[in-house]
């Protein structure tokens, strides 16, 4: 433009665009300040911000938080949900956990304060905010501000609480930090690594919010006919302008200022190419990386329907998605606060050892009349239908009448009458099928051994342990002799253990890296204790389809059906949760009836199952 021929001027205003803030840690050498979270020491600040105000993203948040804590509190001996315990005046245990899952979720660590009585012991603790804590460079000392923006200097310091190594009554910060990959020396990590998508998912928000409020679309050109002012006018009504017409961060605004005077002030809009099919993309594109990042199986889990997504199956398919999102997130997380809070625990004798007991199912399927007469007693059915039960009710309706029909059937009309399986009521190979997908390879878990009990699931001890690896898995044993340890669990099973009963349940716990095991060769002492993961959480009971002890011959006869030989071959175990499915597939109770029906050759008897069973055993995924 040229100076001297200044008819009129233009003023180009960028906004600035939103700069995401990194979790930087500015160097400290001085161990008794703290470490500046961010380099405004306001990086958690930004943490909760974006949750807030990005709605799929603090959505997904709680939802992780309540699947975490799942049905609730339990003591981990006896299995029972804990009564409500106080901690302090306010909260009671439940609470306490609560906030610090919502802590570890968003912060990936949570932070207690911990106070004493006269005697040093543990009295009472307070779930500290973690957006209020700073520490030093060797995490040794804590320094607690409730508003680090507005009053950075009005700070408390707390030194750290080691559980059974206190020494004084002053309050301590107990401090817990889940692991993650980071350059960073002194703070969490989060573990959702969507920080730039839930960015832009709140500016996009932000965007909405001042286009509707204020009329206006992305870009806008503002020209002015009252003459041509000085650059410092400029700068004042080009900021009014800004603030006035305030998009999402990054608009941009254009103002001219023109010589013509007399001429009313123009507001026209600049149209974008294709703006709206491109601004649909970035929310799509948004959406699928904060939903990955978070390790969501299904986006319905948390509350997000895309197009396509239906509850398949009546809810099956969304209670398998909660079961894979809880073997790859919940479990995890579950564990580690768990162990953390025994661990914080320790030293008080008035908390029991907690654990958090998952719910049963979280999404139960509606079934069609035809399914539930096929799944359901009689009794059941008419219970849901307000009736009384009747004295023989307590049976399927399905299988009562195809057992009836299979019973009046003349074995020597039948075209295998010399097999000891009787085709007249059993699943095929076209059943196994529908159902070959189900189940999971042997090789992923260690056995442990047989279960001594029906179920399937997270297995939680019963107050007296039921087998030599149980012991094991939750107790030390320090200085022994292998016969002294074979005394010692047989009292707490009440029965009999040999040494190399023992031995044998030693290896097999350490091999799998269950137990951490040392044995002194010069006087053959043992010492054992739980690894530090808190692998009785991880045992579980899956089913494995073998022969019955009662029946004779091999696990599979030339007459073996051909279902029955597809399941053994397949090398799987089977949850109860695999079986129900079986059962819903082919029509009938495959838990109990297995394959069908079977002539016992030996007695003449033709029992309402076959020659196989489904076999609990306790195992750990590796």
């Amino acid at each position: 433009m040229d100076e001297k021929n200044n008819d009129y001027n233009i003023k180009i205003e960028n906004f600035a665009r939103f700069i995401t803030p990194q979790p930087i840690e500015p160097k400290q050498n001085n161990n008794d300040r703290h470490v500046n979270w961010g380099e405004d020491n306001l990086y958690p600040n930004f943490l909760i911000d974006i949750a807030d105000k990005s709605s799929l993203h603090g959505s997904i948040l709680n939802s992780k938080s309540n699947y975490i804590y799942g049905d609730g509190l339990i003591d981990k001996k006896s299995g029972e949900f804990l009564n409500e315990i106080q901690v302090n005046e306010d909260d009671s245990l439940s609470e306490l956990i609560k906030k610090c899952i919502n802590d570890l979720v968003y912060f990936n660590a949570f932070a207690v304060e911990v106070t004493f009585n006269q005697l040093g012991e543990p009295f009472n603790y307070y779930h500290v905010p973690l957006h209020h804590v700073r520490l030093n460079n060797s995490k040794t000392t804590f320094f607690v501000n409730k508003d680090w923006k507005n009053t950075p200097r009005t700070v408390l310091s707390y030194p750290k609480y080691f559980p059974k190594s206190n020494d004084s009554t002053e309050p301590k910060i107990f401090y817990f930090n889940s692991y993650n990959v980071s350059v960073n020396n002194t703070y969490p990590t989060a573990d959702y690594k969507c920080i730039e998508s839930a960015v832009t998912d709140m500016l996009v928000t932000t965007l909405f919010k001042n286009n509707v409020a204020n009329g206006f679309s992305l870009t806008k050109v503002i020209k002015t006919f009252n003459g041509q002012v000085s650059e410092d006018q400029q700068r004042i009504i080009t900021k009014k302008f800004r603030d006035i017409f305030s998009g999402a961060d990054g608009e941009n605004l254009l103002v001219e200022f023109n010589s013509p005077q007399g001429q009313a002030m123009e507001i026209d809009t600049i149209e974008a190419d294709d703006y709206a099919s491109k601004l649909i993309e970035v929310i799509k594109k948004t959406e699928r990386n904060i939903l990955s990042a978070h390790q969501a199986t299904s986006s319905i889990l948390f509350g997000v329907e895309n197009e396509g997504n239906t509850l398949g199956g009546n809810g099956a398919e969304l209670e398998i998605a909660y079961q894979l999102f809880k073997n790859n997130y919940v479990k995890d997380k579950r564990i580690e606060i768990v162990n953390a809070f025994n661990k914080l625990f320790q030293a008080d004798d008035r908390l029991p050892i907690i654990d958090l007991k998952d719910k049963e199912r979280l999404f139960k399927p509606e079934l069609d009349s035809a399914t539930k007469e096929k799944i359901m007693t009689l009794n059941e059915l008419r219970s849901e239908a307000g009736l009384e039960p009747l004295a023989d009710g307590d049976k399927l309706l399905t299988i009562n009448q195809s057992l009836m029909l299979a019973t009046n059937k003349s074995f020597s009309d039948d075209k295998k009458k010399d097999d000891d399986e009787i085709e007249s009521y059993s699943a095929t190979i076209e059943d196994f099928e529908k159902v070959k997908h189900l189940g999971t390879n042997k090789e992923e878990f260690v056995l442990i051994g047989k279960a001594k009990f029906s179920g399937c699931g997270h297995y939680d001890f019963a107050s007296n342990y039921n087998s030599i690896e149980e012991y094991l898995l939750d107790n030390k044993i320090e200085g022994m002799a292998l016969d002294e340890i074979a005394i010692k669990i047989g009292k707490e099973l009440n029965q009999n253990i040999t040494k190399q009963e023992v031995q044998n349940a030693i290896e097999l716990l350490k091999n799998a890296g269950l137990i951490n095991a040392k044995t002194n060769t010069a006087n053959n002492i043992i010492h054992t204790a739980p690894s530090s993961i808190n692998n009785a959480n991880k045992i579980e009971v899956w089913y494995d389809y073998q022969k019955r002890d009662d029946a004779d011959g091999n696990t599979i006869i030339p007459t073996t059906r051909h279902f029955c030989e597809a399941v053994i071959n397949s090398n799987k175990y089977f949850s109860a949760s695999d079986i129900q499915k079986f059962s819903l597939a082919f029509g009938y109770n495959v838990m109990e009836h297995c394959g069908g029906y079977w002539k016992n050759k030996k007695t003449g008897v033709v029992n309402k199952h076959c020659r196989h069973t489904w076999v609990p055993v306790k195992t750990i995924k590796i």
